[in-house]
């Protein structure tokens, strides 16, 4: 079911541009921007640790592992960036505006007891320390305090999330066009290459240009906060969504 959505919504995407450049998923590429690891004072750190090298987190009796997973630079020609899921297609911007440009998209993958989920997806704007962060908001939405028992986010019911400019939100609006066109793509995208291998947790599909990037989500549906990290200069260098594998509250 997650890939039949997710295959829907890129359908659509590729359907509603005229592109003189191929369509489908594209390879990682080079990072845009280099983050290395460093002595991590804002709260939560793990946030920013669990996409190290070698991290871990003891959750309980459990030792989780965490793995990091670059899928792409992200295009943001607006500043302007949604988080949804490609049932629901949100199409409200969050209300901070972030650098323009081609962005790094990374997931910090959990594995224990033989699984393997998304515990975190980022985008990262610059290589700065994180000063603090905050809740992402959309118009509307009043701020509230990180610990608060209560949070925004954003429903998933098909256990796969996108990151995505506002710019490229018009290109996601016949969700049901030409799907077949995109199926064997979209299948075969979220099979493991071989028997015994994990499930592929994210991709970036183009159409002329980087345009989204999917990921799935924790523990598939449920309703995810994203948070604004910002720079000693009060600008913004993150954009994550906890998918509420790792507790830290």
């Amino acid at each position: 079911m997650r890939v039949f959505y997710v295959l829907l919504a890129a359908a659509s995407l590729a359907t509603s541009f005229c592109t003189s450049k191929p369509s489908g998923i594209t390879g990682p590429g080079n990072r845009a921007v280099h983050l290395l690891p460093y002595h991590v004072t804002a709260e939560p750190a793990v946030f920013e640790t669990s996409f190290f090298p070698n991290a871990q987190v003891q959750e309980d009796s459990v030792t989780i592992d965490l793995m990091p997973n670059f899928l792409g630079n992200l295009p943001v020609p607006s500043g302007r960036i949604i988080a949804t899921d490609p049932v629901a297609m949100r199409t409200t911007a969050f209300t901070t505006e972030f650098p323009h440009g081609r962005f790094p998209v990374e997931l910090a993958v959990a594995r224990f007891r033989g699984a393997e989920r998304v515990a975190f997806a980022r985008i990262v704007f610059s290589a700065k320390p994180v000063a603090r962060w905050e809740l992402a908001l959309i118009p509307g939405q009043t701020p509230l305090l990180l610990h608060d028992s209560t949070y925004y986010g954003y429903s998933v019911d098909a256990g796969t999330a996108l990151f995505i400019d506002a710019d490229f939100m018009t290109g996601l609006g016949n969700q049901l066009n030409n799907q077949s066109t995109y199926e064997q793509l979209f299948i075969k995208s979220f099979e493991p290459s071989s028997p015994g291998k994990f499930y592929p947790t994210g991709f970036l599909y183009a159409a002329q240009s980087d345009t989204l990037a999917a990921f799935t989500t924790g523990w598939g549906d449920g309703s995810y906060a994203t948070y604004v990290g910002f720079d000693y200069q009060n600008h913004p260098c993150r954009l994550l969504t906890d998918f509420q594998v790792i507790s830290w509250k």
